[in-house]
This record gives C-alpha cells, sequence and structure tokens, in this order.
C-alpha cells in the first residue's frame, strides 16, 4: 500500500513538472523571445521527446496533447482562442499532434527494449556467475547439496529444491521451505516429457541430458520468463552429469593405477624377491648336498647367503617403508641439524657399498643449521646414493655439494652414469618406476626414489632430477630453512 502511494505521488509530480516545462516555455516564447511558429513547434516537440524518454507512452501522449492546445491558443491565429481561421493551420495542427504522438511511440519502443537488453544482460551475467559457481565443485554429492543455496543466492529466489535421480534424495536451500515433498519430485523426475511447468508460484525444471533424466529442480517464481528457467535447469543438469563424468574418470583411473601398481609390485617380487630367494636356497643346497666341501667354497657358500639375506631384508625393509608412507604413517620430527655432519654419518655408513669409490664432498663451512628429521633425511641420502652406484660404472666418481638458495638448503649428489632418458624422467620418482635399458640389468624395487620424494614433501621440501643420456644424472633435493616448528604427518 505504501509502495502504491508512492508511485502515485511520484507519477502526479511528473505531470505536473511537464505541465510546468510546457507553460514556461510558452511564457518564454510570449515574453521575452518572440520566434516564428515553427521555432515554436520545434521546441515543443523537443519538450514531447525529453518526456518519452523519461516516462511512459502516456505521459509523453498527455504531453503532446497539451502542447497542441498550447500551440493552437497561444500561437496560430487568432490567438487566445482554440479556433483555427486558416485552414491550412489545420494541416499544422495535425501535423504536429501527428508527429508528436510519433515521436512518443518511437522513443516508447526504444526505452522498452533498451529495458529489456538490460534485463536480459543482468540474466545472462547471473546465468555466468551460475555456471562457475558450478564449475568449482566436482564431487557429485557438494555439487548436489550446494546447487540450491547456490541457486537462490545469484538468482534472488526464495527457494530452491533439487531432487537427484542417482541418490534418491533431495536437497533444500532453505530446510524449512521445502517448496514439495520428495515423492513429488520424484515422479515430477520420473516424467521428463512434461517440459517445464508451473505449480501455484514454483516452477518445476525437468533437468534432461538426452533422453535420460538426471533429477528435477523446483525454484520458487523469480519474475523471470520461462526460459531463464530452463537455462537455470540445463547448467544444472551438464553440471550433474560433469561431476558424475568426473568421479566415474577418477574411479576408473584409481583402477587403472591399481591394476599398473599390481603389476609392477608382482614383477618386482617375482624378480627381486625370486633372485636372492634362488641363490640362498642354491647355497644351502650345496651345503646341505656336500659336507665335505672344501673351507674355501663352503665360505664362499656362506657369503652368498649372507650377501642374498641382506638384500632380502633390504627390499621386504622398502616395501614396509613404502607402505607405511602410504598409509599416511610417517612422523617427521624437525630438529636443527648440521647437514656436513648428517651426509658424514651417512657416507660412513655406506662404505661397504660405495667399495673405495671416491666421493668429493663439496660444502661451505657457512651453511646453517637446518630443520629436519635426522633420520628421515640420512634415508633420502642413503637412496640417492645407492641409485648413483647402482647406475654408473664401479670406479666412477660421486660428487655430494650443498648450498643455500631462495631460502632453501639445497644437497646436488651427481653421479657419472648412463643418464637417464628425456621421455622416463618425469616418472622416475613414481612407485615401482625403474628405467626400461636398466630394468634388466641392474637390481632394484624401484621404490627409492619414491621413498625419497615422500619424506622431503613431509619436510615441505621436493626433488628433482636433470639427466642427458650417456652424461650422468644430477638428483638435487631441497628442505625450507625455516617452517617445520613441530611434529607433522
Amino acid at each position: 500500500m505504501q509502495k502504491h502511494k508512492h508511485r502515485v505521488a511520484v507519477m502526479l509530480l511528473s505531470y505536473a513538472g511537464s505541465t510546468g516545462l510546457a507553460v514556461a516555455l510558452v511564457a518564454v516564447f510570449r515574453l521575452l523571445i518572440h520566434v516564428n511558429v515553427t521555432t515554436v513547434a520545434l521546441s515543443f516537440l523537443v519538450l514531447i521527446l525529453l518526456v518519452a524518454t523519461r516516462w511512459r507512452l502516456a505521459h509523453s501522449v498527455y504531453l503532446s496533447i497539451l502542447c497542441t492546445l498550447l500551440y493552437n491558443f497561444f500561437f496560430l491565429p487568432p490567438v487566445g482562442t482554440l479556433t483555427i481561421a486558416d485552414p491550412q493551420n489545420w494541416v499544422t495542427l495535425s501535423v504536429f499532434l501527428g508527429t508528436s504522438v510519433l515521436v512518443s511511440h518511437l522513443s516508447e519502443s526504444e526505452r522498452r527494449q533498451r529495458e529489456l537488453s538490460e534485463r536480459r544482460r543482468i540474466e545472462v551475467e547471473r546465468l555466468y556467475e551460475f555456471s562457475q559457481q558450478l564449475l568449482l565443485l566436482e564431487d557429485l554429492r557438494s555439487l548436489a547439496r550446494a546447487t540450491p543455496s547456490i541457486a537462490a543466492k545469484v538468482f534472488s529466489l526464495r527457494a530452491v529444491a533439487l531432487y537427484v535421480a542417482g541418490q534418491d534424495i533431495a536437497y533444500y536451500s532453505d530446510p524449512a521451505n521445502e517448496l514439495l515433498p520428495v515423492m513429488e519430485l520424484k515422479k515430477a523426475a520420473q516424467n521428463i516429457e512434461s517440459g517445464v511447468r508451473k505449480i501455484s508460484d514454483t516452477f518445476i525444471v525437468p533437468l534432461v541430458l538426452g533422453m535420460q533424466s538426471a533429477g528435477v529442480l523446483a525454484l520458487t517464481d523469480g519474475m523471470y520468463p520461462q526460459e531463464m528457467y530452463e537455462a537455470i535447469g540445463g547448467l544444472v543438469a551438464i553440471a550433474l552429469e560433469r561431476a558424475a563424468a568426473l568421479e566415474r574418470t577418477s574411479h576408473m583411473e584409481a583402477t587403472r593405477e591399481g591394476e599398473r601398481l599390481r603389476g609392477a609390485l608382482l614383477d618386482s617380487v617375482t624378480h627381486e624377491l625370486r633372485t636372492p630367494l634362488t641363490a640362498i636356497r642354491a647355497a644351502a643346497t650345496t651345503l646341505l648336498g656336500h659336507p665335505a666341501l672344501p673351507e674355501a667354497e663352503r665360505n664362499e657358500m656362506y657369503a652368498v647367503v649372507d650377501e642374498e639375506s641382506l638384500r632380502l631384508d633390504r627390499l621386504i625393509g622398502e616395501a614396509i617403508e613404502m607402505a607405511q608412507l602410504d598409509s599416511a604413517g610417517l612422523r617427521v620430527r624437525p630438529e636443527l641439524q648440521d647437514v656436513h655432519e648428517v651426509i658424514e654419518v651417512v657416507l660412513q655408513e655406506e662404505q661397504a657399498r660405495l667399495r673405495g669409490r671416491m666421493v668429493q664432498v663439496n660444502i661451505p663451512e657457512a651453511l646453517p643449521r637446518v630443520p629436519m628429521d635426522q633420520e628421515l633425511v640420512r634415508r633420502v641420502l642413503r637412496h640417492l646414493i645407492e641409485n648413483a652406484v647402482k647406475y654408473s660404472p664401479t670406479k666412477s666418481p660421486m660428487e655430494i655439494k650443498a648450498e643455500v638458495k631462495d631460502e632453501r638448503l639445497l644437497v646436488h649428489i651427481a653421479d657419472h652414469g648412463m643418464g637417464i632418458d628425456q621421455s622416463e624422467q618425469p616418472f622416475i620418482f613414481d612407485k615401482f618406476f625403474r628405467g626400461s635399458r636398466q630394468r634388466n640389468r641392474v637390481e632394484g624395487s624401484g621404490m627409492g626414489l619414491a621413498i625419497a620424494k615422500a619424506i622431503l614433501t613431509a619436510h615441505g621440501g621436493g626433488i628433482e632430477v636433470k639427466s642427458e643420456s650417456g652424461s650422468g644424472s644430477t638428483f638435487t633435493f631441497w628442505l625450507p630453512l625455516t617452517g617445520l616448528a613441530q611434529d607433522s604427518r
């Protein structure tokens, strides 16, 4: 009621204002500026055009009739009367009135078109915003749960309900306003041929892609055209299908990755575990079958059993370590450590594997102490040193360097082996991955680099490799100088 009174007041003021302008124009031409009747008619037309661009057609028609009367009364002879003495003035007056009404009509059409364009622009902007927000949600359940609230907010709707056929669940933007019960929404979803329809003040929009129903959307009337509700439904249907497709793809990728890992694990088990077991069994058989075996040969069999047992223990340890990392069992306990001391300890531990190989260590004395879990970083160094030993000639040197750069400690371990093919470098840190050229030449499970990467990631660091085929490889890992103040998982 209050709004209606306000509109009436505004309308009356606008009519009074335009009337005042017309009267003021007459006063100016009668008292201040004396002009011919043609100038007066054009001035009235300009005033009518200005009013027509501002207000509705009825207002401009009213002003056209008013200006026609004023033009006749004050400017066409005999002046001061509404009588027209000269028949030609009838033509003039008729043309003036017709032109005024035509100008008013054209201006009204243009104004309506402008308002329609502005309304369409707003609708398109809202549809774009709605689609962008839907694209941010890739999980099907999260998308279905959030869509009603997003639609209600973007399109300024009182309530929105979404029924998803695949889940047989309804979601509401306002739990207190369910619009329609779940059973009615389910029936509407099954009746996809009915199209968009209106029940009371609620629009029912089937979500259809091709000939399949994805559900139904119920929206309160937001004074939009029906095409707008169809567009909203289309965006929701596409978003639901996209989320479902992503879930299917993720499931397929996980299945494919599981099959790949299973195959790699079986390959590793059948090759890497069977080899030491075969050697141990052969040595044991020899010892049991030849009690009088010479001491030298007996000691050689003992050495084979010991060496292959250690190899078997190491492979099982790596598998257990990788399983712990996969199950988020890794705990990082950082303490400030001197990287030079850590490297020296690892080199002492790996003397047997290095077998006299020359290792050049270049570590500046001024390096700061770095927060790290010493035991875990020692594992990283052991895996990288073992990797360098495996894939480089026996007597070739190895270089270990350390430096501080960009608030990080960088450690470089370089060998002079055959290098890694460019095509294989992106996969070198994947579990069970081994280079195609070395797979059958060098023993290993393909877990060492994956373990090193997982440990460094838990520290907030990382690892990369630079290699050219035939020129050796340089592995660089880094740790942040600060940031690990407490235990992390």
